[in-house]
């Protein structure tokens, strides 16, 4: 049986909208960041409270026209109104490594539901760049919205693939220029008052959604919308200093703004290579990548304040 987990939605109501459209769910933010870094949020825009049991997820894959049944996944709770729902891949195991590599801790925190913890019995929540997503609802067998477009493969991920604003076809496979739907955060615009409901329409994803870097999760759990906004907390982030940057022993000296309570390294491709928890460093403190080969790697730390940093270490 799935694991499932659901945590009761507490989130705070902002002022309603009166405006067409703002009558059923949309997806209002797509997360697919390095590894296991994966979420959706789910906006609902109308006065109402919606039982999420009549609505699923889809995926379909690398251009596929049909999604398999492990590809497709019901939601559950119920959702109040001009709130959200923040769904992520169910990779929690601190000790996971490759496809069962966690997923960072600052993302796990702002879930409401955990999805897909095995991709043999559903991998729903598995998407990459180049994988079309669709929020369907069980009456009617209705899309409700849909990110990307259904038949089309915009590219291979790990080659740069996926969908960008670039007509006439909004595909890296055809125009070479940057993919927004891979190593991104998208956010739906404020404008935008309900789901694409047309899946093999032309997806230029610059029309619907704001664009910010990877493994972003500052407006994750919040969503303005000329509907109505949430008002949730943010995530805070906390600014790294790093000296010397290349490095040709390994070793870098760093500064954060706060204390620091634990850090971890990633290698470039994701793999996390050094953790170390638990401490209580004030001001500057020294990580050594002196055993690791050169190369590029990201280090993220967690702060006693509850916000978190980051940087790339550049070892020569």
């Amino acid at each position: 049986m799935k694991k499932i987990l659901l945590y009761t939605l507490t989130v705070l109501t902002g002022l309603s909208a009166a405006a067409q459209g703002c009558n059923e769910l949309f997806i209002s933010e797509y997360i697919e960041g390095w590894s296991n870094n994966k979420a959706l949020e789910i906006f609902n825009p109308t006065d109402n409270a919606i039982d999420l049991s009549g609505y699923s997820l889809e995926r379909y894959s690398n251009g596929s026209t049909t999604a398999a049944a492990n590809q497709k996944i019901d939601l559950i709770g119920m959702l109040q109104p001009h709130s959200v729902i923040v769904v992520v891949i169910e990779k929690l195991d601190p000790d996971g490594i490759d496809q069962e590599s966690p997923v960072w801790e600052e993302l796990q925190n702002l879930a409401d539901l955990f999805l897909c913890p095995v991709y043999d019995d559903n991998n729903t929540m598995y998407f990459n760049g180049n994988d079309a997503m669709v929020l369907r609802k069980t009456e009617g067998n209705a899309v409700v919205d849909v990110f990307g477009k259904i038949g089309q493969d915009p590219g291979n991920p790990s080659d740069g693939g996926g969908w960008n604003n670039v007509a006439p076809d909004f595909t890296n496979a055809l125009n070479q220029e940057e993919a927004w739907s891979t190593d991104h955060t998208l956010i739906r615009k404020a404008s935008i008052m309900g789901g694409d409901v047309n899946p093999v329409d032309a997806f230029d994803v610059s029309v619907g959604w704001d664009s910010l870097p990877a493994n972003t999760f500052t407006n994750l759990g919040m969503h303005t919308s000329d509907c109505g906004s949430t008002n949730v907390r943010e995530l805070n982030f906390s600014k790294l200093s790093v000296f010397p940057n290349p490095s040709a022993d390994g070793i870098f000296t760093l500064e954060g703004a706060t204390s620091i309570s634990g850090y971890q390294v990633f290698t470039a491709d994701a793999n996390e290579a050094i953790r170390e928890v638990q401490l209580s460093v004030q001001g500057k403190f020294e990580v050594n990548l002196g055993d690791l080969p050169s190369g590029i790697y990201i280090l993220r730390t967690q702060h006693v304040d509850g916000s978190f940093g980051w940087a790339r270490l550049i070892k020569r």
